[in-house]
């Protein structure tokens, strides 16, 4: 399995996410993970399926299922606007993060 490196964005002002749906990953190779649940009318496990049997890495991370940004935005084009600004922030936030010397939570 990937190491990934599994980051949350913080409570919208007034909003009350769970930290799953808040959070994002990354793994060695720089692939940004996403929850599965961002397809919309699909659950989680039918879209880490559809990842999976596309060869696609998947993980699941605060018990849900995680799959790759470039994957979903591709499939899902409705969300791709989403997708793409969690991309923007989970490789601002990496770079932060190691230019902080932060270390990162890993599984």
């Amino acid at each position: 399995m990937n190491d990934i490196r599994w980051f949350a964005a913080s409570n919208p002002d007034g909003n009350r996410f769970p930290e799953w749906r808040r959070s994002f990953g990354i793994d060695e190779a720089g692939i940004v993970f996403v929850p599965a649940a961002m397809a919309g009318d699909e659950t989680e496990m039918n879209v880490m399926l559809c990842a999976s049997s596309e060869g696609q890495s998947t993980a699941v991370h605060l018990d849900h299922h995680y799959v790759p940004s470039s994957w979903l935005k591709r499939e899902f084009p409705k969300h791709a606007e989403l997708i793409e600004m969690i991309e923007v922030f989970a490789r601002d936030t990496i770079k932060e993060t190691f230019q902080s010397g932060m270390a990162p939570e890993s599984e």
